[in-house]
């Protein structure tokens, strides 16, 4: 018989580290989907002003997105995760929003590291300006659709000033979407 050789202390170390590896990725999936659960829960509230609701969701996805940096500060090939990804860029949508409802638009400082992320929630953030604008349309607030025209402006122009390609150019392309959606609703307000 051969002797194996593929043997030693070295392969069995790289054998533990690939299993760890994968330990902590299904840790780090499990933490993904409900951070992104929570997040668009948080949404969801803030779109009614439900501060009551979404300040917990928020708080808790603030709790996940720290614990998902620790295993990513453990485990660093664990940070281009797709599902961490899109939860951390759906819980940078929530937060921006919820800054945009308190009247100063501002990223989640948890995410500094992040770019993309950020700058994929801001345009998402965009659409829930949008959304915002709707349902402002059908209560007659003429205020809170002139606020976010004017942020989502101050959005479409940022992102313009930036080289963006691959996913984030479509996410722009998106925020103008949502911009031209809340000049739509100013229009036929001021038809009426």
């Amino acid at each position: 018989m051969k002797e194996p050789i593929m043997k030693g202390a070295e392969w069995q170390n790289i054998e533990k580290l690939k299993r760890q590896i994968d330990a902590d990725r299904v840790k780090l999936n499990e933490l993904s989907s409900e951070l992104l659960r929570v997040s668009k829960k948080a949404i969801f509230a803030l779109q009614r002003h439900d501060n009551a609701e979404a300040s917990p969701r928020l708080n808790k996805a603030d709790s996940l997105i720290k614990s998902g940096l620790k295993l990513i500060a453990k485990q660093s090939a664990l940070r281009s995760e797709g599902i961490w990804k899109a939860a951390i860029e759906e819980y940078a949508e929530a937060r921006i929003f919820e800054s945009f409802l308190k009247g100063r638009l501002s990223y989640p400082k948890l995410l500094k590291d992040y770019p993309d992320a950020i700058y994929g929630g801001l345009a998402d953030a965009a659409g829930e300006m949008a959304r915002l604008s709707v349902l402002s349309a059908t209560e007659g607030d003429k205020e809170t659709i002139e606020r976010a025209h004017q942020v989502a402006v101050q959005i479409v122009e940022h992102l313009a000033s930036l080289e963006l390609t691959g996913g984030l150019r479509a996410k722009f392309d998106q925020s103008k979407q949502h911009l031209r959606r809340i000049e739509d609703i100013r229009y036929d307000l001021s038809k009426r």
